[in-house]
């Protein structure tokens, strides 16, 4: 449970920093010289844009769903529920909080994106870091070694990465909201993992698998 109070504090410190145009001094320079870049580099930025579309929070959560069945169906009843409610409520955090804080993107009018709506968190970053660390957390049996779960942290890193460097090259986000998606998924894992592997107190029942 600290790893999700820890997600929590950040979460909110970040968020009051976004509405206090705190964020600005590393936002606006970043997400211009990202911009500037994809507008000289068409051919690269064409990349990003087929990115863009494979990595749509519906494929993330399709893949994760396919998943949880894979291991819910193998005896991991715990797991698997656990890893769908986070899935679940990474889908209705996204819009709620986007909503909430209604912060403009920055830089719709180069037309490198398809997204619209609120830009704080990022919804591509929210769902592929609650599918890439339910997955690595909760889905995947325990590594044989600490090189193969060093390994696996290393692929889930990059996939993050590159998405995140995505929405701030093609414009559609600021880079306080990569941050804030990543941050929010830490938040919904850790706390449904915590939840999922709670000691049962004295006098209790231990839940199935």
């Amino acid at each position: 449970m600290r790893a999700a109070l820890a997600c929590a504090a950040a979460v909110g410190l970040l968020t009051v920093a976004v509405l206090r145009g705190w964020t600005g001094g590393v936002d606006g320079p970043v997400s211009r010289a990202a911009v500037a870049a994809a507008l000289r580099s068409p051919a690269v930025t064409t990349g990003w844009q087929v990115l863009e579309q494979v990595t749509q929070p519906v494929w993330f959560h399709t893949a994760g769903v396919l998943a949880l069945i894979a291991v819910f169906g193998r005896g991991r009843r715990r797991d698997a529920l656990a890893a769908l409610a986070a899935g679940a409520a990474a889908v209705a955090v996204s819009p709620l909080v986007k909503t909430l804080v209604d912060r403009p993107r920055p830089a719709l009018e180069a037309g490198l994106t398809t997204a619209g709506g609120g830009s704080y968190p990022s919804g591509h970053a929210l769902a592929s870091a609650t599918v890439v660390l339910y997955v690595l957390i909760l889905l995947l049996p325990p590594a044989a070694d600490r090189a193969r779960r060093w390994r696996r942290w290393a692929v889930g890193a990059v996939v993050l990465l590159v998405v995140g460097v995505d929405r701030v090259w093609l414009g559609a986000h600021w880079p306080s909201d990569v941050l804030a998606g990543w941050l929010f998924a830490g938040l919904l894992v850790a706390t449904a993992t915590a939840v999922a592997h709670r000691r049962p107190g004295p006098g209790t029942r231990p839940s199935p698998p």
